[in-house]
């Protein structure tokens, strides 16, 4: 279930619990919810494709130690 940009506070709490970050919820929930609505904010600046594989830059590429 995504986070959309609006989602209330306990709606995202509810959710970060139930993936596993209960220390987080507990500890620091207005951070928690912060960081979910600028996640949500982001994924929605990005481009809808058709392909969810398909990433929107290229991958990372190691460097050769020169």
């Amino acid at each position: 279930m995504p986070v959309k940009a609006n989602e209330s506070g306990p709606d995202v709490l509810a959710l970060a619990r139930k993936i596993g970050l209960e220390k987080a919820v507990h500890e620091f929930p207005d951070d928690v919810i912060a960081a979910a609505q600028a996640a949500a904010r982001t994924c929605s600046d990005l481009p809808a494709t058709p392909n969810p594989a398909h990433e929107p830059w290229p991958p990372m590429r190691m460097r050769s130690p020169s």
